[in-house]
């Protein structure tokens, strides 16, 4: 039987869980779909132990965090990326060395070449190398997390084809000049909390409406809009059957 749009979960897909999170608290998140990030190695190795039917944990080392960058190793990662679909938290930032992060990003990029992988990757403050790099090593599974580029960096991702994961944080602007075609709902949380409403990885009502005001539409249709687009770029990358069981039937069924 078909899902209508208002059946559909919510939608996340870039938000911060520790593995140790308790089947009480992933009850608490209300059925929500999260794309639960990992910023350490460490972190990785623990959370994809886990097997969560609405949750994806991702093999991570965020670009912020030099003991990430320092404990990454590559044999190590990639096999990290036979147990998940999903890479993230990943890229670069404009704290810390440039040469160390792309280094490490560098490695990532070539273990996910050809692998049935999505990536979320974190751009801030060095956005335009970032995008270099990808041009030099593209891959079809690119989500640009929080991007916030100038509008010939956004051509650029766009020609990349790039999906972008965007939150209620950001100005109308911005999420208006994205393709509607290429977004995914993303909370950050527990990143800036005040400024997106996200009380918890999953809340991304704020965002639907904001975006079904940009776009003269529905809440429910956004929503169903984002699972549309998920579908099409986990299809793509030959992630679709990787996915939990009841989200790629969610997937399927939007």
């Amino acid at each position: 039987m078909s899902l209508f749009p208002d059946e559909l979960p919510a939608l996340d897909c870039h938000a911060h869980i520790a593995p140790d999170v308790t089947d009480a608290q992933i009850g608490a998140l209300k059925g929500a779909v999260v794309f639960a990030m990992t910023r350490t190695p460490a972190e990785t190795t623990h959370a994809l132990r886990r097997q969560d039917t609405t949750l994806v944990w991702g093999s991570g080392a965020h670009p912020a965090v030099p003991a990430a960058l320092k404990a990454f190793q590559p044999r190590q990662f990639a096999t990290t990326l036979k147990q998940t679909c999903l890479i993230g938290e990943v890229g670069l930032d404009r704290r810390g060395s440039l040469q160390a992060q792309r280094a490490v990003l560098t490695q990532i990029l070539d273990a996910a070449r050809d692998e049935p992988v999505i990536l979320s990757l974190h751009s801030s403050g060095r956005t335009g190398p970032l995008l270099d790099l990808l041009t030099s090593r593209p891959h079809p599974g690119i989500i640009l997390h929080w991007f916030l580029g100038s509008a010939a960096e956004r051509k650029q991702a766009i020609s990349l084809g790039a999906y972008f994961s965007v939150n209620a944080a950001m100005p109308d602007d911005t999420l208006s000049a994205l393709p509607l075609h290429r977004l995914l709902p993303e909370t950050d949380f527990p990143a800036s909390r005040r400024a997106t409403g996200a009380t918890r990885p999953g809340v991304v009502d704020p965002l639907e409406q904001r975006l079904a005001q940009l776009h003269d539409t529905t809440p429910q249709l956004i929503r169903r809009r984002f699972w549309q687009n998920l579908r099409e770029l986990t299809t793509r990358t030959q992630v679709l059957d990787r996915l939990p069981e009841p989200i790629a039937d969610w997937a399927l069924e939007a």
